[in-house]
């Protein structure tokens, strides 16, 4: 977990995050009500952080106390950490309203104080024991246990939020003194404390949801199938943020009985395992809702012979045929069994080419239905199967956009006018549309096409936003904030919208660390929430009233992060100095996802590779300044000051002052340390206090790698055109380095993927990576061969003449490679290929001696290996690079970059 603090380094105006004082929530196991013990002692039992939560089985409340706590587990025995107990009363009621409404609202929740500070005012000089306790009542409707959870996890926030920075204008000094930080100093009370006032604003509040649903979908279907334990972390996560629903993405990973070929090899989902999750999710008043597809994207079931004959295309089913809804309803109820819940997903996005496959063939000379007409129809069909199954659907509602424009891209589905073919048609009265974009920075651009779904179902849609996980290694978190905040801002201003998710993608191979977008969860799930004082005033903090410095604690307290920390790794995917701006407007935009075609681009080919240089972006010197940073937060001690940003969702560099709330991740190198800025206390931390930090391991290795493989095509192509054999050589020691932090990147890679997801899927990811390391692991060896020869094979041929055997010098003349081993010794054959692997990064003085040794006509100390042919030219260095994409902001998929042609 990282190297531990030394007390007695610590300077005297710096204080361990571990020294400050603390708040312990305590329950009170008796007083829980039925419908919720169990889930909290799920969170109890897994918290990340086990000093933070206490479940008792005593039925009266714990004194406040506030002294220090011997067995502080984060604070050293002989300097504890003063410790303050919060008691935590839920209560069901029917009779919780946020005050606008009359009666019983069930959406709402609401929590009380015993006393306006627990921590009474002192005038002693010597700290005593608070003996009455401090107790806090949470009232929520019996109808909607998931907020009791919410609300659990919002004082859990504000423990950690009450921290407050004492400055020479406030007189502190009736306060206790320890709710300062313990230190052996005589001064008096100064620094960090825990503010009772600004604990009591926060803990004296009604809390209303703004929608019937906030919920979220998760990609099971491409490679990444969550395994149960992984299943089980994010509800009970979400379950503190105040989710209620959950959808799990699966095209054919779950099984059906009789259907063997139905997620053949994908490592789907067994009912048992499903149950399991409904089970568990049922604990926080999550209902799980299985999303599946019925129509397209189901080209993994479509490939195998047992099914050829349900195909339109390669990806579509074949409508109208008979067996196809034969097959569709052994899904439907396949999918449905698991699970408590009546409603399912039905897909049905993105059918591109629907009629004209096998379709055609079979009816299109005979009705010429246009597409719309056909999606409709197999819709009524399907729908009639879910009723008769008692279930209430929903589908995308893309493709009826997009097949009466006939346009299947995106201007099709979000720019085209309304679909009257559909409405003529008539989509069944019982389906919901769901209106999904992630694309949109401008509210208005969502509220006009909310109206357009309106106009066409005669209800409103439900809502989905995107956390941009696919296609990359790491949430782009800023640009994921800014669409989330547009989303949903406007679907506040759409009264109709009862019902809104944040999905969760996982396209292009799925490479991304699904807790890299615990951000955006948080974020989602604070937005989705409108909060005012015991005084019926409604709280207005940051964007779409969103407190930035309770969502960071909440953060810090539920998921064991950093949050700054999270959202500089999305730096990753930077090209420009200072982050990248997206303008709020109606156009559609993405997220650059420059890590991953920067690390999958053929290292010899490397056709992208100019675009960077041309747009002026040091890409070298950028991945380099985030590992560096990385490295810090995952392994160092660093001092900083805690409070410094609390108030700003997303850090520009200091350099330049933030122009908005949603401003890109930059590296944030001077803010690191803590040292060029603000004077005042600092506070040390190490990696146990954020433990969850060890997930910036990924962002990190990510970032190594591309420090060592940005520009390295161009600079050997340089080198070789100018014969520059030294600084070729120096350049190949550094494709070494490269190699070795690529491998070191698919190891770490892969363990995290077996810890979070089946088995299945990482072989797509694996072939990726072996493609990597083999052609930087080929890239070195005919580099090295290469100067092997120009600077000492020359002059030694005559004598390899006289050892060579008959067959070698036959093979020469013949012009043909008729390979020898070294040796067939195994001893020799052992060192060969130790020879032949990864050679490890020498340091300085190495370097300084062989380049002399170079310059002399001395032999290196590299030697040849075993089934090794002469390397006389390097043509795959001879060409210049030419500019391909005239912008580094770019999207681009692994087929695209990893070679020039893909076959």
């Amino acid at each position: 977990m990282g190297p531990e603090l030394d007390s007695s380094s610590v300077q005297a105006d710096t204080v361990p995050l571990s020294h400050l004082p603390r708040i312990k929530i305590c329950i009170s196991r008796p007083s829980l009500p039925r419908s919720i013990a169990p889930g909290i002692e799920q969170l109890v039992r897994h918290h990340i952080r086990p000093d933070v939560l206490r479940l008792h089985s005593s039925s009266t409340s714990i004194p406040a106390n506030g002294l220090p706590s011997r067995d502080a587990r984060s604070a050293t025995a002989s300097s504890p950490a003063p410790v303050w107990n919060w008691n935590v009363n839920f209560v069901e009621t029917t009779d919780v309203h946020d005050g606008e409404q009359s009666g019983s609202n069930r959406l709402t929740w609401s929590c009380s104080t015993s006393s306006e500070s627990f921590a009474p005012i002192s005038r002693s000089s010597v700290a005593q024991p608070v003996d009455t306790p401090f107790i806090i009542t949470v009232s929520h409707h019996p109808d909607s246990p998931h907020l009791a959870y919410r609300a659990l996890g919002h004082i859990l926030g504000v423990a950690k939020d009450c921290l407050s920075l004492h400055t020479s204008n406030g007189d502190v000094s009736s306060l206790h003194q320890n709710l300062f930080a313990s230190t052996s100093s005589s001064k008096p009370p100064s620094g960090y404390f825990l503010s009772p006032a600004a604990a009591h604003q926060n803990l004296n509040i009604t809390q209303t949801a703004d929608y019937e649903t906030i919920g979220t979908m998760i990609d099971c279907s491409r490679n990444g199938v969550l395994n149960v334990r992984s299943a089980k972390y994010l509800l009970r996560t979400l379950a503190l943020l105040g989710y209620n629903m959950l959808q799990l993405y699966t095209e054919d990973t779950y099984e059906i009985d009789g259907e063997p070929f139905f997620g053949y090899m994908r490592g789907g989902y067994s009912h048992a395992e499903l149950r399991e999750i409904d089970d568990y999710a049922a604990l926080f008043g999550i209902e799980v809702i299985p999303c599946i597809q019925t129509l397209g994207h189901l080209g993994q079931m479509l490939q195998w012979p047992r099914y050829l004959g349900l195909r339109d295309t390669a990806e579509v089913l074949l409508p109208e045929w008979p067996e196809t809804y034969v097959m569709l309803e052994k899904m439907i109820k396949a999918a449905t069994a698991p699970f408590r819940s009546k409603r399912i997903h039905l897909g049905m996005d993105e059918t591109h080419g629907l009629g004209h496959g096998r379709y055609y063939s079979f009816y299109g000379h005979q009705n010429n239905k246009p597409g719309s007409q056909i999606f409709v129809e197999h819709l009524e069909k399907v729908n009639s199967i879910c009723q008769s199954l008692q279930l209430q659907s929903m589908i995308w509602s893309d493709m009826l956009f997009c097949l009466s424009a006939r346009n299947n891209s995106l201007v099709g589905y979000y720019d085209s006018a309304q679909p009257l073919d559909v409405k003529q048609q008539g989509i069944p009265p019982s389906v919901d549309l769901v209106y999904w974009d992630y694309y949109h920075t401008s509210a208005t651009s969502y509220e006009k096409r909310i109206k357009n779904h309106e106009e066409l179902r005669g209800a409103s849609p439900w809502l989905a936003a995107g956390s941009w996980t696919w296609s990359r290694f790491w949430t782009a978190l800023p640009f994921t904030f800014q669409t989330i905040s547009a989303n949903l801002k406007a679907a506040k201003n759409s009264p109709g919208v009862k019902h809104v998710f944040l999905t969760i993608w996982g396209d292009e191979g799925n490479e991304v660390d699904l807790w890299s977008s615990l951000p955006a969860w948080c974020y989602y799930a604070d937005h989705a929430f409108s909060t005012k004082t015991s005084l019926g005033e409604r709280v207005e903090t940051g964007d779409g009233g969103v407190d930035v410095s309770l969502l960071k604690s909440k953060f810090d307290v539920i998921v064991g992060g950093d949050w700054d920390d999270f959202v500089r790794a999305s730096s990753i995917d930077d090209t420009t100095k200072d982050g990248l701006d997206v303008a709020e407007d109606d156009k559609i935009h993405f997220a650059p996802n420059t890590s991953k075609w920067m690390l999958w681009g053929d290292p010899v080919h490397s056709f992208a590779e100019p675009t960077l240089v041309a747009s002026g972006f040091d890409a070298e010197q950028h991945y380099a300044s985030i590992a560096s940073a990385l490295s810090e937060r995952v392994e160092g001690v660093t001092l900083e000051n805690t409070l410094r940003n609390c108030n700003t969702l997303v850090v520009r560099p200091r350099s330049k002052p933030s122009t908005g709330l949603f401003t890109a991740a930059a590296s944030l190198l001077s803010e690191v340390t803590g040292r060029n800025g603000e004077g005042g206390p600092k506070t040390v931390r190490i990696l146990s206090d954020h433990p969850f930090n060890a997930r910036l391991e990924l962002a990190r290795l990510v970032a190594q790698t591309l420090s060592l493989k940005a520009n390295l095509r161009q600079r050997l192509h340089q080198a070789y055109v100018s014969r520059n054999w030294p600084q070729l050589q120096q350049l190949n020691r550094r494709t070494a380095r490269c190699l070795d932090a690529a491998t070191k990147l698919w190891r770490y890679h892969r363990e995290m993927w077996m810890s979070m997801y089946k088995p299945h899927g990482w072989e797509t990811l694996e072939l990726r990576y072996g493609g990597l390391v083999s052609r930087l692991d080929t890239l070195y060896r005919r580099v090295e061969a290469f100067l092997d020869y120009v600077l000492f094979s020359r002059s030694d041929e005559a004598g390899e003449n006289d050892v060579d055997d008959a067959v070698q010098q036959c093979a020469r003349r013949a012009d043909v490679l008729l390979p020898k081993p070294a040796s067939l010794d195994e001893e020799e054959s052992a060192e060969s290929s130790k020879r032949s692997s990864l050679y490890q990064e020498q340091d300085d003085g190495d370097e300084e001696d062989e380049d002399d040794a170079m310059r002399s006509g001395s032999r290196t100390r590299y030697s040849k290996w075993g089934w090794q042919e002469k390397v006389t030219s390097l043509p795959e260095l001879e060409k210049p690079l030419q500019l391909v994409y005239g912008s580094a902001e770019q999207l681009l998929d692994y087929h695209r970059v990893s070679r020039p042609t893909y076959c």
